[in-house]
């Protein structure tokens, strides 16, 4: 199933909230975060925590964009609950933007996708003219698990961390100077210091660290089919018609297997250890 999803013809928060209320897998990656953002799927993110299913959010902190007093309810919501996560990402330059929009819940059966260009704003999810494309399919779907991989490289990306509070509480300041500064040219000083600050933070604070949880599609059904310590590619291409079984309309199952490989080595579940040789991790 595909929908676009506008704000015009259909709100995207009534989408999203449904969503989230059928998920036990609740992943949210969004540039700018607000607290009315996060105030509007807060009720449905507890009872679904409550429930027992996990929640994790990779937010961007632009000072000029996210709200520090949201960013401090998801820190305060992943110390209060073990299934709820909170990971941030610090860009090293003015030049990077972070801006991803991507929603994704599922559950044992379905997943739902939610990516175009509503923020976790309430403007974004309710009024704003936005173009978002609602894709529903099959939780093995091969198109699934291509979102699932472009989520899982902006999780482990370098520049994301795990926030402290010390961290939150340098943003939050940042904020206050940036806003300021657009109203009455603050110190630029003052600016870059704390920007350094926040830069040298983020170098100290710990990186996500990848678990079975985060594999799915074919990530999970290559890693399910890995032998303990050393293995070659022959090795797995051994299972190409159980593969097959899941994606077969795939003509490349082969080198399918070698991008999966590779990822999961990025991600630390293997290492290389020659042409063609890997080792579980």
């Amino acid at each position: 199933m595909i929908q676009i999803v506008d704000n015009v013809q259909c709100k995207t928060a009534s989408i999203l909230i449904p969503a989230i209320e059928s998920a036990t897998d609740i992943r949210i990656a969004v540039a700018f975060v607000s607290s009315d953002g996060v105030s509007l799927i807060m009720p449905v993110i507890e009872r679904q925590l409550t429930a027992g299913s996990s929640v994790e959010f990779l937010v961007g902190m632009d000072p000029r964009a996210t709200d520090p007093v949201a960013v401090r309810e998801l820190y305060s919501l992943s110390q209060k609950n073990p299934r709820a996560t909170l990971l941030c990402f610090v860009p090293r330059s003015t030049s990077i933007l972070y801006h991803p929009k991507m929603y994704l819940m599922r559950n044992e059966q379905v997943t739902t996708a939610i990516i175009g260009s509503s923020n976790l704003t309430h403007s974004g999810l309710t009024s704003n003219i936005e173009a978002n494309v609602m894709i529903q399919d099959d939780i093995h779907s091969e198109l699934m698990s291509e979102i699932f991989n472009t989520y899982c490289r902006l999780k482990f990306h370098p520049l994301r961390v795990v926030p402290d509070d010390e961290f939150i509480d340098i943003f939050a300041d940042l904020c206050k100077v940036e806003k300021r500064a657009e109203r009455q040219q603050a110190r630029q000083s003052e600016i870059r210091t704390l920007r350094q600050a926040l830069s040298t933070k983020a170098k100290t604070l710990q990186h996500p660290k990848p678990s079975r949880s985060d594999l799915f599609g074919w990530l999970e059904l290559v890693y399910d089919v890995l032998p303990e310590d050393e293995f070659s590619n022959q090795d797995i291409y051994a299972y190409e018609d159980f593969f097959r079984q899941y994606y077969p309309h795939n003509m490349n199952i082969r080198a399918k297997i070698r991008q999966q490989l590779q990822l999961l080595q990025r991600l630390g579940f293997i290492e290389h250890v020659a042409a063609g040789v890997w080792r579980k991790l």
